[in-house]
């Protein structure tokens, strides 16, 4: 397997992250923003899952949705680096209010 990649990074380049602390799943979700436009990413976004009530809720997604919204930002991508049954994705609802295209690894069924 080769390590060399195929262009050379700018490491002069530092883009805005934002974390986001999902309490109810103990989940980390970042924004990560293009330092040059208004573009940005959603990594490993969550829904809210209350097992105790069998209900959804998307209260971490709306904060992300919002700090979007408030900055002016365009969402380009929503990114899932991983997905388990403890943390299902909010990156669909997200979408729904933002924009943005859907990316995730080939083998998340390996993993699954």
């Amino acid at each position: 397997m080769s390590t060399t990649l195929p262009f050379t990074p700018d490491t002069t380049v530092k883009p805005e992250v934002v974390a986001f602390f999902d309490a109810p799943t103990n989940t980390i979700s970042y924004i990560l923003k293009d330092p040059d436009s208004n573009a940005c990413a959603v990594i490993d976004s969550v829904m809210d899952i209350d097992y105790a009530a069998g209900r959804i809720t998307y209260e971490g997604a709306d904060k992300i949705i919002a700090h979007i919204q408030e900055k002016g930002w365009k969402c380009e991508w929503l990114i899932e680096t991983h997905v388990h049954a403890d943390h299902l994705s909010g990156a669909p609802y997200i979408q729904s209010k933002v924009g943005g295209k859907l990316g995730i690894g080939e083998n998340i069924t390996i993993v699954q």
